[in-house]
């Protein structure tokens, strides 16, 4: 499991240095493309207007999470939801940058992530999971996705 996760309340988190991407680095050779391998848009709503709301990533377990796609500076602050930062390329390529529980107080969460996330401003989506049913479930959820991102 991860030890990488700090209490959402005090603060939101993005991953060490190591695995950070600069703005305009594009992924190493080694990180995986999350776009055909670890997630993709739902298909049930291909073709639909809604299709572009939603994005469905896969944990190390295999288990797939949905989530509603909200641009960061419009994401609404939602209560005990697993807040997944994703960075996309012009291509639409998109890759998991950093990973929150916005916990009982997702205000400073979801603008702490931002702030800290501003060098890709014109490229941050926010992925809300709202689906966990309590805070060990958050855990496991963000755990699982933070595995798979090596």
């Amino acid at each position: 499991m991860s030890a990488l996760f700090l209490d959402a309340v005090q603060t939101a988190f993005a991953f060490p240095p190591s695995a950070a991407l600069e703005p305009d680095e594009p992924a190493p050779p080694t990180a995986p493309d999350f776009l055909e391998v670890q997630g993709a848009p739902l298909a049930a709503l291909a073709e639909e207007e809604l299709s572009p709301r939603f994005f469905a990533w896969r944990g190390a377990s295999g288990r797939r999470y949905i989530a509603s796609i909200y641009e960061a500076r419009l994401c609404p602050a939602y209560c005990d939801a697993a807040l997944i930062a994703v960075a996309h390329d012009a291509a639409g390529r998109r890759r998991i940058i950093a990973l929150a529980d916005t916990g009982a107080f997702p205000e400073p969460v979801v603008a702490r992530l931002a702030e800290s996330l501003a060098p890709f401003a014109e490229r941050l989506e926010f992925h809300l999971h709202l689906l966990a049913t309590g805070a060990d479930e958050r855990r496991a959820t963000l755990d699982d996705l933070a595995e798979a991102m090596g």
